[in-house]
């Protein structure tokens, strides 16, 4: 049993967890009410007037997110000229150094781009109506605090905590089921990439031009602690290639950096990401895969799989550890 001190933090930690839950599911579905109700917004022809990416002078190892793109445009609406800086719905967030670029490099500055605005509010735009970029990771903290809550507000109201039958705490369950729920998600991930591979092998194309194919190197800071000794940094060096290629729907300036749906190949070897970077180079011509509901999303290797089995493999790799360690603790809890 808990004792009433006990008890009373155990209630304030329910009473706290499922606040922030609650806050957490309110803003998912307004996020997604925005991200539905944007697409149906005017859409005005606008020009991109900055495109930088802020980070800090004291940068260490480039798997910080510490770097924030900045975009801004210019549009007129409402018989205003306006300047906005949304190109997601719920903000940009901080990311790593490479990625800042990657997306401060799809609008490059003087780009005439389609803008997102609202009829009622003018002032409120945006680039990417259907798209948002800390949508999963929100998602995925709701089901987390989701879970807590619920443990937590189980044992407010039984005055103790919860055990199986052969003392095993019943929260101990919850990092098994939270392991299995991320292949869950694995799984959806690898099915909509194949759907999203499969649908753009009939989008229209556009001819375009490569406009830069480079090796990024990345340095990252790996810190080892040993006990009872200082604790020793090691800086390890990864690659990929920074590839971008221009092409025109229409009347509007576009640029892509996928080259395929399997996501960025990160290499601990200069060799690799130069052998995968040879394909392509400045001033080459290339055939575009567009998206014609989305003309910014677009693809040069529609039909590629590579790197497709990964979010397979994280599935395969989340079942066996999330299922072994729940089927231990349930022979353990029960047996």
């Amino acid at each position: 049993m808990l004792n009433a001190q006990q008890l009373m933090w155990t209630q304030i930690a329910a009473g706290i967890s499922v606040l922030l839950f609650g806050l957490m599911l309110v803003n998912l579905v307004r996020m997604r009410g925005r991200m539905q109700a944007a697409r149906s917004w005017d859409k005005v022809v606008g020009v991109i007037t900055v495109s930088t990416v802020e980070q800090p002078e004291a940068h260490v190892s480039d798997d910080q997110n510490d770097a924030k793109p900045v975009i801004r445009y210019r549009y007129r609406a409402g018989g205003e000229e306006l300047e906005g800086d949304k190109v997601f719905v719920g903000g940009i967030a901080m990311t790593t150094k490479v990625l800042a670029a990657k997306l401060a490099g799809r609008y490059p500055v003087g780009a005439h781009v389609d803008v997102y605005v609202d009829p009622k509010q003018p002032a409120e735009a945006l680039l990417e109506p259907a798209a948002a970029q800390n949508l999963a990771a929100l998602v995925a903290f709701t089901i987390v605090f989701g879970l807590i809550a619920a443990t937590l507000t189980a044992h407010s109201v039984a005055g103790h905590v919860l055990y199986a039958g052969n003392g095993v705490p019943l929260f101990a369950f919850a990092l098994p089921v939270i392991v299995l729920i991320g292949g869950v998600f694995c799984v959806i991930e690898y099915v909509s990439t194949r759907r999203l591979a499969s649908a753009s092998l009939r989008w229209p194309t556009a001819a375009g031009k490569v406009t830069r194919c480079a090796v990024v190197e990345e340095i990252v800071e790996e810190k080892t602690e040993h006990d009872n000794r200082p604790t020793t940094t090691k800086m390890q060096h990864r690659y990929q290639v920074d590839l971008r290629y221009a092409y025109k729907v229409g009347q509007r300036d576009f640029v892509g950096t996928e080259v395929n749906w399997g996501g960025t190949m990160i290499s601990g070897l200069r060799e690799v990401a130069e052998e995968a970077a040879a394909k392509y180079h400045p001033g080459q011509t290339v055939q575009v895969h567009y998206d014609p509901e989305r003309p910014g999303h677009a693809v040069l290797e529609p039909a590629s799989r590579e790197g497709a089995l990964g979010p397979l493999i994280g599935a395969a790799v989340c079942a066996v550890v999330g299922g072994l360690f729940l089927t231990i603790l349930i022979k353990v809890g029960f047996a």
